[in-house]
């Protein structure tokens, strides 16, 4: 019998076998909204499941500070981690403690580096990119029906969802096309080193790591000093406007600039191509739905929003309680930790109506699966929508006649976010 002394949330195996644990956070809602979650190989930390108090905790960040941690995770992944910031520190000479992300800043500095780049990200901007980006989808739904025709199948995920989210954020960081699929490369290998896929033979999953991770702060590094050397104001792309940029009357380190642009490149290339794979898994698990689309394309900005939440990519991200205060009824003390998670907020009764409905006609959709509110609220949020739009469109037409070979292969990276490695497709019988 499921218990609040028995259920478990940080198993990365049992994601992996059964998906999200939304049993677990359904009881957690309904008894312990806000709970004290002590397991072996965690440190004690709060768990947040009512979509209610994961946007009070979102919005109030001089309370939740994101500056020490962003997420919770095992004794070995921290030691890994830390092992790569100081091995960071010493190549490029700085402290160790400087914020390795964008998402380890607190206001004001988070607030002045975010500021340079959102030009690039604002409704406006993107919607220049439009016609762009629906021009590439097509052409990438060609190639994927293509090889389903040539080879009996395809995996959504590597032959087609990757794809417009590659190239969309290697052209707003300013990287060359022919590098394109170097940094696809090295980013998976970065973010899924536990998969064997992504190992060279002997190696295991620290070195196929470090390995990746060498090679995509190499290629970043010679991709910043090349901008930093060029910058005169008069760029347009991420990437020139970090060179030229200035937080409190000084330009932005070598390094902060390298963090930044790596950063970029890992999360908006595998959170889109996630969202995008499991939405197209729910239009073909959900024939129904996808029928309504297919009958009304114009649902398409709905069922981007529903396939955002229903999908939630992002599981978790963590604050710092920086002073005594209360949340859904419960102390929480200076110096705890306090996690949000964020399928379950997606999945709160109090706020969706029948929420384990999968239902691209929904009205009242005020989902978290970029972060909740407030000013850490995802950077590409504007951006993700757009690809994930121009991608149904294009392959809207297909998917009537596609169907499931098998059950997808999945996990969750660090209990942070949702990676679908494959989902084959083939031409229905």
């Amino acid at each position: 019998m499921l218990t609040l002394d028995t259920l478990d949330i940080t198993d990365e195996q049992a994601y992996a076998a059964n998906g999200y644990p939304y049993e677990e956070w359904d009881l957690l809602r309904r008894e312990a909204p806000v709970f004290w979650y002590v397991r072996p190989g965690f440190e004690p930390f709060w768990v947040v499941t009512r979509h209610e108090d994961i946007a009070r905790v979102s919005r109030h960040t001089k309370i939740f500070s994101s500056a020490q941690r962003v997420t919770v995770d095992t004794p070995e992944a921290v030691e890994m981690l830390e092992a790569e910031l100081d091995e960071r520190a010493r190549m490029f000479g700085h402290s160790p403690t400087d914020p390795p992300a964008l998402s380890y800043m607190d206001s004001p500095r988070h607030r002045h580096l975010r500021r340079i780049m959102a030009p690039c990200f604002t409704p406006k901007a993107v919607k220049q990119l439009e016609e762009r980006f629906s021009q590439l989808a097509a052409a990438y739904v060609k190639e994927f029906t293509d090889r389903i025709d040539e080879h009996g199948s395809a995996d959504v995920a590597r032959h087609l969802a990757a794809r417009l989210p590659v190239a969309a954020i290697c052209e707003l960081v300013g990287a060359p096309v022919e590098d394109w699929d170097d940094i696809f490369g090295w980013t998976e290998g970065t973010t899924a080193a536990a998969d064997p896929e992504y190992r060279l033979e002997g190696e295991d999953a620290e070195a196929a790591f470090r390995r990746n991770i060498t090679a995509l702060n190499g290629y970043v590094a010679n991709l910043v000093q090349q901008r930093m050397a060029q910058a005169d104001g008069t760029g347009t792309d991420v990437l020139s406007r970090l060179a030229a940029g200035r937080v409190e009357g000084r330009p932005l380190a070598f390094h902060e600039i390298l963090y930044t642009v790596f950063n970029l490149l890992v999360a908006g290339i595998g959170t889109t191509r996630n969202a995008t794979t499991g939405g197209i898994q729910a239009l073909l698990e959900h024939p129904d739905q996808l029928r309504k689309l297919v009958d009304d394309p114009s649902l398409v900005d709905r069922a981007v929003e529903e396939i955002l939440r229903w999908t939630t990519i992002a599981v978790h991200f963590v604050r710092t309680c920086t002073e005594d205060t209360e949340l859904g009824g419960r102390r929480i003390r200076k110096g705890e930790t306090v996690a949000m998670w964020y399928p379950s907020g997606n999945r709160d009764e109090d706020v969706f109506d029948n929420p384990y409905r999968f239902d691209i006609t929904r009205e009242h959709n005020p989902h978290v699966a970029f972060g909740g509110h407030g000013e850490h609220i995802c950077l590409g949020a504007h951006l993700a929508r757009l690809e994930l739009r121009a991608v149904l469109r294009a392959v809207l037409p297909v998917l009537p006649e596609l169907e499931i070979v098998r059950k997808p292969d999945s996990s969750v990276l660090h209990l942070q976010v949702a990676e679908i490695k494959r989902l084959v497709v083939r031409r229905k019988k």
